[in-house]
């Protein structure tokens, strides 16, 4: 310790004892005299910066202990999230730093998405606030918002221009919910995150609709360390502490959805438009469209199937009430009945040329009754498609597309559909023809 240092922290501090454990509070008692303090200050640094690099880290030292938190930094996401568990409370505080660009982001208490206590955090509608809605989760659906959970916001919660959600806040009375609870004497507390697509758009709503995520993880958090003096104060950024993160971010998305949704594109814009000229051209050989109408069948109700799996994973789809649900399992029940009409029709028509005669009357209406149910099916199909992706909330472009080349691929099938019915229609008249001069021949020679 510098001699002239210690000479002048004791007679300011009017102490002639220059002990080096007792030459920090002299330094002290030099550093915040008010008339002195700058001129103090500047001496201490020229005569000793040993010193003074030991004081500071020795302040560092005390802020930091000074919040008793748990903290995670996921850097890839650039998401941070901080615990804090007040003494004497049920009470847990948080802290929240991530990018508005999903359009959620949810922190969990559990090990699973069965029966745990999320927080789901997304922009509010205007984008200059946060929503904080609290949720359980029940399995692998949608977490459902609750109630009874109580929940503070602190001033300077907000959105920044930056694109950063920014939310300090306090969940009351949280530390044990109906289905689980905290384990405040555990330092591997099981906790979850996630992180919702980047579509979608700020809500005020707290019931507000989650699409499913498209990453997520698992990590623990020190429950021990995070109980203390309440509040959170200081978050070093960037800087994960008393928290591990496992595994890593998993990769996520929706394949049910995108399965359900690329199936029935392929429907509505190919396989429907080429049944149907299928069917035009090959009036002489049933069996043809009865094989390309049983494909057509046969992919609806594969394309049908992880539709029925996703409506189970959201409130809103999950009593099937939905117009793009009705509208689907409608035109499935009409597709069915019209295949059972097709396959009667055929029989009549089969039977009768067996038995050497022209198939009833009726037969032709039942005809006409099967050709415009198919055209009417592939219209449902074709709208039912555009709901759909309303439904999960594509975006406008997305969806003008896709109803841009809808319509091309209509304009591109009348023309050719047209021209098929005339020449069936024509080859059918000289046929009639025909069969008609064979029987005035027969009858006069």
């Amino acid at each position: 310790m510098c001699a002239s240092i210690q000479n002048l922290l004791c007679q300011d501090c009017s102490s002639f004892t220059v002990s080096a454990p007792l030459c920090i509070f002299h330094v002290l008692c030099l550093l915040t005299k008010p008339a002195t303090m700058t001129l103090n200050i500047m001496i201490l640094t020229r005569a000793c910066p040993a010193l003074v690099w030991l004081l500071l880290c020795l302040a560092q030292v005390n802020i930091v202990k000074a919040d008793a938190v748990s903290t995670l930094s996921i850097h890839e996401s650039r998401t941070q999230f901080s615990i804090n568990l007040p003494e004497d409370s049920q009470d847990v505080n948080f802290y929240l730093s991530a990018p508005d660009l999903y359009a959620y982001t949810a922190f969990g208490f559990g090990s699973s998405m069965t029966a745990a206590l999320m927080l789901v955090f997304y922009p509010s509608a205007d984008y200059t606030h946060v929503t904080v809605s609290p949720r359980l989760t029940t399995g692998h659906s949608e977490p459902a918002f609750n109630p009874n959970v109580e929940l503070t916001i602190y001033p300077g919660s907000l959105t920044d221009a930056n694109g950063t959600m920014t939310v300090n806040g306090t969940c009351h009375s949280c530390r044990s919910w109906g289905s689980g609870s905290i384990d405040v004497e555990s330092t591997t507390q099981p906790m979850i995150f996630a992180y919702g697509p980047t579509l979608g758009e700020g809500s005020d709503d707290v019931s507000a609709p989650l699409r499913r995520h498209m990453g997520y993880g698992h990590f623990t958090m020190n429950m021990v360390t995070a109980t203390g003096p309440g509040g959170i104060t200081t978050v070093p950024q960037n800087i994960t502490s008393n928290a591990v993160f496992t595994g890593g971010i998993i990769d996520d998305s929706d394949k049910a959805a995108t399965a359900h949704g690329v199936l029935f594109a392929l429907i509505a814009l190919a396989v429907a438009p080429f049944d149907t000229l299928v069917a035009g051209l090959t009036k002489r050989w049933p069996a043809v469209h009865t094989f390309t109408s049983t494909i057509y069948f046969l992919l609806v109700i594969g394309a049908m199937v992880p539709g029925i799996l996703v409506s189970k994973e959201y409130f809103l789809t999950q009593k099937f009430q939905t117009a793009h649900q009705i509208i689907g399992l409608m035109t499935i029940i009409i597709m069915f009945g019209l295949a059972v009409w097709g396959v009667f029709l055929n029989f009549i028509r089969s039977a009768a040329k067996k038995r050497g005669q022209e198939p009833p009357e009726r037969s032709a209406l039942m005809g006409k009754i099967h050709r415009f149910g198919g055209w009417f099916i592939w219209v449902l199909f074709l709208i039912n498609n555009g709901l759909g992706l309303q439904l999960a909330n594509q975006g406008r472009t997305f969806i003008l597309g896709y109803a841009v080349i809808a319509v091309g691929v209509v304009l591109f099938t009348l023309p050719i559909y047209w021209c098929v019915w005339r020449c069936t229609r024509s080859r059918a008249a000289k046929e009639d023809d025909a069969h008609e001069l064979n029987i005035y021949n027969h009858e006069y020679h």
